[in-house]
């Protein structure tokens, strides 16, 4: 997606760097700078009645423009064009600054002089929040319209400790992978993750090892992830908790984007501790999971988490979709009333209570052996069908596939290719049973002849022409018949050779003998 900016900005020489900064940042399109807060709410003026579409993304202010004060200008902007982001340019970016600029409803504040990597940023949370604000204004659009260019980012977060994030992101990532999207599973649970101890995995490499790093290439990402045997890339929280500090929203935002544009489907694990961190991770998702039980601790919880994430605008509470894990029909708080408590739109699919289907493989670290008879599983991966990650024949595993299929398609694939893989030998072997049979059959036929031989020589006729007189036109080619006539005994020798697999094209060079005897009724007379 190309992200067009407009900007205003009364210097010249800061109208210049801006433009220059603008054009080398990737999918950018800026426009040229203009002079005063009129000409640029007129240009907005004028692309709005064009249509949405053809408003920019992103309005950067410079906080000298006139005539009208830089934070009147931003909250002009926010009032009558809430799909665009808009950023306020100061030389002094103190707190004081800083807040009314978010007051005001600016999304970003860059320092003066004009720094590339600052800029890039703000721009990018700007057009993302723009996005999303775009998608919901236009619903029908909103697979033809994400938030970022690239893949599809779901981060789930939980209302407390213990309600089921990580396993359900998890699942949520293993149902993407086996509807066959590459896809990313991101720990960004930085000081408590726990996606390695699940999926059994001990890997140097982890988030914080791009923390530092201004450029994350495709090359950069593969040194620091790990595929998964189950299929899913993983990128892992730090080993030692304290180096989540490492992790700023600056560096998170990059890595995201980065992951992207790489992968079909990413999605993060947010866990429940709220850093600066995984707030870019929810800000910036397609799709944004709060997981909580039916509880009256865990939904009290889930409320404080809609309304801190709504007073940071980080995320609405009409954007969240709460994820109930651990149903019965007989808990006392039903999923829609979940729904009234906190605000949200609560998913449809829900996860049952049963823990003992999940014990053994938690326990073993093996969390992609989750049977696909479990109900979690199929609550889970109903969940992701209704998310948008998985079609909906994905959405329900059969029962008879197996536990251990890496791919995700259970036991009918690995059965095919089992199958395909002992073709030849099933092959082979009816070759030789035919083999055998015709090898057998030429033994019984040559004895026959043999005994036919010899009954026409004892009465002196030719026991050639008897021999052959039985015989099958593919054998009678090959046929040699001996007779020898001894102490008033005929003897009679067949000879034939075995045909290879079809009667009548090539014979084996090794020949089969039938042997018969009668007496000579010559001699006896």
């Amino acid at each position: 997606m190309t992200v067009r900016i407009l900007s205003g900005t009364p210097d010249p020489d800061t109208a210049r760097a801006l433009t220059g900064l603008l054009n080398q940042l990737p999918g950018t399109e800026p426009a040229p700078a203009l002079p005063d807060s009129t000409a640029l709410l007129d240009a907005l003026a004028r692309a709005a009645e064009a249509g949405l579409d053809e408003l920019p993304e992103v309005v950067v202010v410079h906080d000298l423009i006139t005539p009208m004060p830089a934070l009147e200008v931003v909250r002009e902007i926010a009032l009558r064009f809430p799909a665009v982001g808009v950023v306020l340019l100061t030389a002094e970016p103190s707190p004081a600054v800083m807040s009314g600029a978010m007051d005001s409803g600016a999304r970003g504040l860059v320092a003066l002089p004009l720094s590339y990597d600052e800029l890039g940023a703000r721009i990018q949370a700007a057009a993302a929040w723009a996005a999303g604000v775009r998608r919901h204004l236009s619903p029908a659009r909103a697979a033809a319209l994400p938030a970022v260019p690239g893949g599809f980012l779901v981060a789930v977060a939980g209302a407390k400790g213990g309600v089921g994030t990580t396993v359900s992101a998890v699942q949520l990532a293993l149902a993407a992978h086996s509807a066959g999207k590459s896809t990313a599973l991101v720990d960004m649970d930085l000081q408590g993750g726990d996606i390695a101890s699940y999926l059994d995995v001990q890997f140097r490499r982890s988030m914080a090892d791009l923390a530092d790093i201004n450029d994350v290439t495709s090359r950069v990402l593969q040194d620091a992830m790990y595929v998964h045997e189950a299929g899913p890339a993983l990128l892992l929280a730090p080993g030692d908790g304290e180096r989540g500090e490492e992790v700023t929203d600056r560096a998170a935002r990059q890595v995201l984007h980065a992951l992207r544009q790489r992968y079909e489907v990413v999605v993060v694990d947010c866990g429940t501790q709220m850093t600066s961190a995984n707030a870019v991770a929810l800000e910036t998702a397609d799709a944004a999971v709060l997981v909580t039980t039916p509880d009256v601790v865990a939904v009290r919880a889930a409320k404080r988490m809609v309304r801190m994430w709504d007073r940071l605008q980080i995320r609405k509470p009409q954007d969240v979709t709460v994820a109930v894990n651990r149903y019965t029909r007989g808990t006392e708080i039903q999923p829609s009333l979940i729904g009234r408590i906190t605000g949200t739109r609560v998913a449809t699919s829900v996860v049952p209570a049963a823990y003992k289907e999940l014990q053994a493989v938690v326990d073993a670290g093996r969390l992609q052996d989750l049977d696909n008879r479990s109900t979690v599983k199929q609550g889970l991966w109903a969940l992701a069908a209704e998310l948008g990650l998985v079609a909906p024949g994905h959405a329900r595993p059969s029962a008879r596939r197996g536990r251990k299929d890496r791919g995700g398609r259970g036991d009918r694939g690995q059965v095919t290719l089992e199958t395909l893989g002992m073709t030849p030998v099933i092959l082979i072997t009816l070759i030789l049973v035919w083999q055998a049979v015709l090898a057998g059959y030429t033994f019984t036929l040559a004895g026959n002849a043999a005994d036919e031989a010899a009954r026409a020589a004892a009465v002196g006729q030719d026991p050639a022409a008897a021999a052959r007189s039985d015989l099958p036109g593919a054998w009678v080619s090959s046929s040699s018949v001996g007779t020898q006539t001894a102490n008033g005994q005929v003897t009679v020798t067949v000879g034939l050779h075995v045909p290879v697999l079809f009667p009548g094209a090539i014979d084996f060079p090794l020949t089969v003998t039938g042997h018969a005897s009668a007496v000579d009724e010559g001699v006896t007379k």
